[in-house]
């Protein structure tokens, strides 16, 4: 299984999605899966102009020159796809949404019925579908947080992306930090999960309901985590103040 991994976190490296990733990836990894991860802030993805030019004066190349012709050609290979991402606003980065306006070029201009009815494009011969798995965190608690981005995906998924088959869902994000030193017995099972959730990918083809469960455990309590984000809060505005 080739999995290809994106994370749109201007925080790269050190965002709180990585740290959902990295072991779903490792997990993965030890199932046997060929993973590779690209981190899309380092990556120049200009806005679609809607010039259909890769529809119809170079079929299945844009006419922008920028990363994306790395990037898609990576994409259709794929036997899954890991759409990470922060929750900006209740949906995507603006690097994902970029990423995925750019995908154009990978389906044909013209309309054909799914086995559902439904009105969609269809990928350019010799394409293949591929699974999609999306990783996201919010600074919130509460999981429905997710339900209009997961809802975008689930629409993405339904237009010949193929199925969704894992969503690791990360409420509480901006405290993973710091759960790692103050309740390790808590976080710790967290991120077991997820990497448990890369195996289950690769063994089985999608990840559990209960896998998916166990990654967006609550660490607090409602009252502990809002008194302990107004006072995580309080500090840092103190100290920007002060500096």
């Amino acid at each position: 299984m080739k999995i290809v991994a994106f994370n749109s976190s201007p925080r790269r490296k050190k965002s709180n999605t990585n740290r959902i990733l990295l072991p779903f990836l490792d997990g993965a990894k030890e199932a046997g899966a060929d993973v590779e991860l690209v981190y899309l802030y380092d990556k120049t993805i200009k806005p679609c102009l809607g010039c259909y030019a890769c529809w119809l004066k170079t079929p299945g190349e844009c006419c922008q020159k920028d990363d994306m012709a790395e990037l898609l050609p990576k994409m259709m290979r794929a036997d899954v796809i890991v759409y990470a991402t922060p929750l900006y606003v209740f949906g995507m980065t603006a690097q994902m949404k970029l990423l995925l306006d750019r995908i154009i070029p990978s389906v044909e201009p013209y309309i054909e019925l799914t086995d559902k009815g439904h009105c969609t494009h269809p990928a350019r011969e010799g394409k293949t579908k591929s699974g999609m798995v999306v990783v996201s965190n919010c600074g919130f608690q509460e999981l429905d947080n997710f339900d209009e981005m997961m809802a975008h995906f689930s629409v993405i998924a339904r237009h010949g992306r193929g199925r969704i088959r894992g969503a690791l869902l990360r409420p509480e994000g901006e405290f993973l930090e710091m759960a790692e030193k103050l309740m390790p017995e808590k976080v710790e099972p967290v991120y077991a999960a997820a990497r448990e959730a890369g195996r289950e990918l690769v063994r089985n083809g999608r990840v559990s309901e209960e896998t998916e469960k166990a990654v967006a455990a609550q660490l607090l309590s409602k009252e502990q985590f809002v008194q302990g984000a107004n006072a995580y809060f309080k500090e840092m505005v103190d100290k920007a103040t002060h500096a």
